[in-house]
């Protein structure tokens, strides 16, 4: 905040001028004393003395005074100088003595989008033009009266220099190490962090904005409600000026993979594994792309594909045969003369299972093996002597405490009665870190234990409220199973067959639960009502809730053939169904081998380590990983301490040694927002910030950069004035000092 003076400038620091006035009362208080302090003695031959200083004593008391007016002003000038007014532009005063001053913020955006090649003439990319446009601002400032901070707006927003420097040279050098990152754009978050700027520079009302982007879509039209508060309070802060330079060119456009993922969630070695490809293309483009997909570096049939890129453009499916277990990297490219080559290619590491651990938890046991609560479910998964891909183990639950947890890929809860709180609370731990948890009903399930237990720890999308029985004069109750009409995810193999037994099997008991309405959990499958209840809501059959990394099946009857309960095991359609729910909700394990550039690899604490863990990139450059206490309550880590590297950032596939075992680790760009390179105009820039005063300005390097009502720091010249001061002084001081050793005594006769 600035202060009026009569000669209409303000004050960036008043307290320096106080602080002067002040210091001007000590040479008038030393010269008052010095006039005090003198001797009264008697002598008659010192008289005719006497008389010739009463003829000189108005010439000696006016140079007193001058040398005492020269000192006061020496300190109030000293003061007024270090509280550097601030003079007018249009003050005389200001343009014979003062020095432009202000604060510049610079906003400059580097997300992948700022990689376009727009083919300018000394700028490849829109950030080097960026660039040198911030250079010519900083480079038309005055050196040691205006400060800059500057900003990059990536994904995380970051402070390049967040405290305002005088040094120019220094804040030019800070452009040009401005790297290009291949995150997203975060405009907001880069606006807010100019408002906190200003807000800290409170003692300094002469401030200018200037934002420098592409003007992208995903820049200026995400996050609407906080870029339109923002607008206001920034116009508020930057009274002199906001400017936005627009680097976009009109009609640039852009092909992009912004999603490549395996069609199931779980790759197993048995058989064919389909991966989905999404294209998209944004602006009117030139040629048509085409995609090239490979697993290990060859190429998957029919080789090059010709796709249709549009915003709205249908995935590609390119299977694969069957792979061997283990980790594999597939990689789809783009052929394409775009001008944003990063996103043309897109990798996903996947971990192919050779065989499925399940271990099936019985809360009956029958004598053999045979009649056990779990027994019909492990015939349905593991067929004796097939050698299926699924490997299945049989437990009491009473063992189930004993057991490691993470050496499995689901756990089946086969009517067990009682669950203990601890195992509860593994059982949680386990489906956070990935793990899939079944629960089937039987006769030892109680509600009271299921709700204390398996609800408090969120393996129940429910309580279960009371078990349904048919009474022996009413019809038992349907699957809500049409195999015409569209089926949920996990029963898309059911479209349209017949006679599965899906639709006939017969249920004569299960449990019904109260699943809230707002409740994230996914309906598989109802039961039908009765047909005395029409209206009455549709009971959950199967349900599938997500739990951190992991997911929970709930199946409201039993998995046992027991007459009293469901006759659906000997329907051909119970083996499949058992087998699409474990496929389809089982983790494959390999989605903390792929993450988004700007994140962290996490290993696992499943993962087993032989020593320190080491990560490469494809230049084998090694990028150090630390033990760290995960303190993210939203992680499926959280509490444990597990092995973080730095956040990558760069797109492409590194290589991770655990001293056991190699893995891949796939870091790619952001998905279709950054790739959209569309550009909005001028007036939806404005529209964004809240329609705040703006100068608009295109993608030319400025020739002349000060705001017109910018005043002038005149607190040089008044520092030049006081040195003049000085010189005076000193003059008069040994012209006039030898008077002072007359003055120390009056002679009286």
């Amino acid at each position: 905040m600035t202060y009026a003076l009569p000669l209409a400038f303000g004050l960036i620091s008043p307290l320096f001028l106080w602080a002067g006035a002040g210091l001007v009362s000590i040479p008038i208080l030393i010269h008052i004393l010095n006039r005090r302090r003198f001797k009264v003695v008697s002598w008659a031959a010192m008289e005719f003395l006497l008389r010739a200083m009463k003829k000189n004593r108005r010439r000696l008391r006016f140079e007193q005074l001058i040398l005492l007016a020269t000192r006061c002003a020496v300190l109030l000038f000293l003061g007024l100088a270090l509280s550097r007014p601030l003079g007018c532009s249009e003050s005389s005063l200001a343009d014979l003595a003062g020095r432009k001053t202000g604060l510049h913020v610079i906003v400059i955006g580097n997300g992948y989008s700022m990689a376009y090649e727009a083919g300018r003439a000394g700028a490849r990319t829109h950030l080097d033009q960026a660039k040198i446009i911030a250079k010519a601002l900083i480079h038309r400032l005055s050196s040691g009266g205006e400060s800059v901070a500057i900003i990059s707006a990536s994904s995380p927003p970051r402070e390049i220099i967040g405290s305002p420097i005088y040094d120019l040279k220094s804040a030019e050098d800070a452009v040009d190490r401005i790297e290009q990152s291949w995150g997203a754009t975060d405009e907001a978050g880069a606006l807010a962090m100019a408002r906190d700027i200003a807000s800290r520079e409170a003692g300094n009302s002469n401030k200018s904005l200037y934002l420098i982007d592409d003007s992208t879509r995903v820049a200026w039209e995400s996050r609407g409600d906080v870029m339109r508060q923002l607008g206001p309070e920034l116009a508020d802060l930057y009274k002199s000026g906001m400017t936005h330079f627009n680097l976009g060119k009109p009609g640039q456009w852009n092909q992009a993979i912004v999603g490549l993922l395996p069609a199931e969630s779980l790759i197993s070695s048995r058989f064919a594994a389909d991966f989905v490809a999404d294209v998209r293309g944004y602006g009117p483009a030139a040629t048509e792309p085409k995609l090239v997909v490979k697993v290990d570096g060859v190429v998957l049939a029919p080789g090059e594909i010709n796709v249709s890129a549009t915003a709205a453009a249908s995935p590609q499916t390119v299977t694969a045969n069957q792979l061997a277990g283990g980790i594999h990297v597939v990689t789809a490219s783009l052929r394409s003369d775009n001008r944003l080559p990063v996103d043309d290619v897109r990798y996903r590491v996947v971990d192919v299972v050779s065989q499925l651990k399940v271990l099936i938890v019985e809360g009956e046991r029958g004598v053999g093996g045979q009649g056990s609560s779990g027994a019909f479910l492990d015939a349905a998964l593991n067929p004796k002597g097939t050698g299926g891909y699924v490997a299945t183990e049989r437990i009491s639950d009473l063992e189930l405490g004993n057991k490691v947890l993470v050496d499995y890929r689901c756990i089946c809860l086969c009517g067990v009665g009682e669950i203990q709180e601890t195992v509860a609370a593994q059982l949680e731990q386990y489906v956070r870190l990935g793990g899939t948890v079944m629960v089937f009903m039987g006769d030892p399930v109680t509600a009271e234990n299921y709700n204390a237990t398996l609800y408090k720890h969120h393996l129940l999308p429910g309580p279960l409220t009371k078990r349904i029985t048919v009474s022996g004069d009413e019809a038992p109750r349907r699957f809500d199973f049409n195999p015409h009409r569209p089926l949920n995810r996990l029963l898309a193999d059911f479209q349209n067959q017949e006679d599965t037994g899906m639709e006939s099997a017969e249920i004569y008991s299960y449990w019904q639960m109260d699943l809230p309405a707002n409740s994230e959990a996914e309906r598989v499958l109802n039961f039908l009502p009765p047909d005395n209840a029409a209206n009455q809501p549709e009971d959950p059959a199967i349900t599938v809730q997500t739990l951190g990394a992991g997911q929970v099946v709930f199946y409201a009857t039993s998995a046992d053939p027991n007459a009293e309960w469901t006759t659906f095991m000997p329907h051909p359609a119970y083996p499949a169904l058992m087998h699409m729910l474990l496929l389809g909700t089982t983790n494959s394990g390999d989605s903390w081998m792929n993450i988004g550039v700007g994140n962290a690899v996490v290993i696992p604490p499943s993962i087993q380590l032989s020593g320190n863990p080491v990560l490469r990139d494809g230049a084998q450059v090694e990028y150090p990983m630390e033990m760290q206490t995960v303190s993210d309550g939203k992680s499926e880590f959280f509490g444990q301490s597990v092995y973080v590297s730095k956040p990558l950032e760069n797109p492409g596939v590194y290589s991770l040694s655990t001293g056991t075992e190699d893995y891949k680790i796939a870091v790619n760009v952001p998905a279709a927002e950054e790739a959209d390179v569309r550009t909005v105009g001028d007036a939806e820039v404005k529209k964004a910030l809240g329609d705040v005063d703006m100068q608009m300005l295109g993608d030319s390097v400025p020739t002349q950069v000060a705001a017109a009502d910018e005043g002038k720091d005149l607190g040089w010249g008044f520092m030049v004035l006081v040195f003049i001061l000085l010189g005076v002084e000193c003059v008069m001081a040994m012209r006039f000092g030898h008077h002072n050793r007359m003055r120390s005594t009056v002679v009286r006769a």
